[in-house]
């Protein structure tokens, strides 16, 4: 599922279960005790095809609804939190790049770029967990959301050691030293980024 389709409703409505026609209901009442059994078995048959398909629309509407919530709080805070980050939409592809980008920011930045990452920014991705967290998915797609919800919490708890220690610099930005706490931001991107990604594929599975 590309990105810009996140959001995108693919569920229908239950179909309209029609009634006896008049035709087929004169004829029943034609027909005796016979014909009263018939007619009872075909309206038996509607109540239960319309049961079915109300049923079916609830399912669909519950993974429609799961996806609407996750992937309107991934914009908003998940891709909100990068884009203050990063103070543009940078078309990040990689681990690779995503350090890469950190690093120059904090080389140019240090406590600086920390304190606008925390102030500015790190409120989006610390209401990003509990946003997740109060979501009430059908059976099988738990799993998924949990998995989203795990990627969250260590991709926050990635950034919170990486701010302390720009927090603590009394002198320029020492990269060697704050490499291997931006390998663990990166990580947590890559992780949210999969697990956002198979929770849509589940999804996709369902209302396609």
């Amino acid at each position: 599922m590309a990105e810009n389709d996140d959001d995108r409703r693919l569920g229908a409505a239950p179909p309209l279960v029609p009634g006896p026609s008049l035709e087929a209901e004169e004829k029943a009442m034609r027909g005796g005790r016979g014909g009263l059994v018939a007619a009872g078995v075909v309206a038996v048959l509607i109540i239960v095809a319309a049961v079915v398909a109300l049923v079916m629309g609830d399912d669909n509407s519950a993974y429609e609804t799961l996806g609407r919530n996750v992937n309107g709080a991934k914009g908003e805070l998940f891709d909100g939190f990068w884009h203050c980050t990063f103070q543009n939409d940078l078309d990040v592809r990689s681990n690779e790049d995503l350090m890469r980008e950190l690093e120059q920011r904090a080389n140019r930045g240090g406590k600086r770029f920390g304190e606008h990452v925390r102030d500015d920014c790190l409120p989006k991705l610390t209401e990003l967990e509990p946003r997740l967290d109060v979501l009430i998915p059908p059976d099988d797609m738990r799993p998924a959301l949990n998995d989203v919800i795990t990627a969250t919490r260590d991709l926050r708890g990635a950034w919170s050691d990486y701010l302390a220690y720009l927090d603590a610099l009394e002198g320029p930005y020492d990269e060697e030293e704050g490499h291997d706490r931006v390998v663990r931001i990166a990580r947590g991107w890559f992780d949210f980024k999969h697990a956002h990604k198979a929770l849509n594929d589940g999804l996709r599975e369902h209302l396609h």
